[in-house]
């Protein structure tokens, strides 16, 4: 009878230890991957653009809006490192919406280009 318990204790543990360690991490980086890279992206886009518009024409409402978008990001990166995923993992995700997102170099310049003389 102990045996038998023991046994399935021990079937029990190792069940849902490969659920949290292997098969969580694994549905979470399917489920949210796509979505971390768009955001990751969206975010640095908000981020360059805030950084421009505060040397020029500061406007904090505009500011927080562009923002939000760092937020979500945020939130969906934890949500992947609280489910076991490394940090190495997110942050290959992130170089990886840099290949995926490139913008070309005319939206880079277009931002510094003078508008008046």
């Amino acid at each position: 009878m102990i045996k038998k318990i023991s046994m399935i204790t021990i079937a029990l543990f190792s069940f849902l230890w490969i659920i949290k360690e292997i098969v969580l991490p694994l549905s979470i980086a399917v489920s949210y991957s796509n979505k971390y890279m768009k955001l990751a992206h969206e975010c640095d886009t908000a981020m360059e653009a805030n950084w421009y518009n505060s040397q020029n024409m500061p406007n904090k409402k505009s500011d927080t809006i562009q923002m939000l978008a760092c937020h979500e990001y945020d939130k969906v990166r934890k949500i992947l490192l609280m489910s076991g995923l490394p940090e190495s993992y997110a942050s290959w995700l992130g170089l990886k919406s840099l290949d995926l997102y490139q913008r070309p170099a005319e939206e880079y310049v277009k931002m510094h280009r003078f508008k008046e003389k």
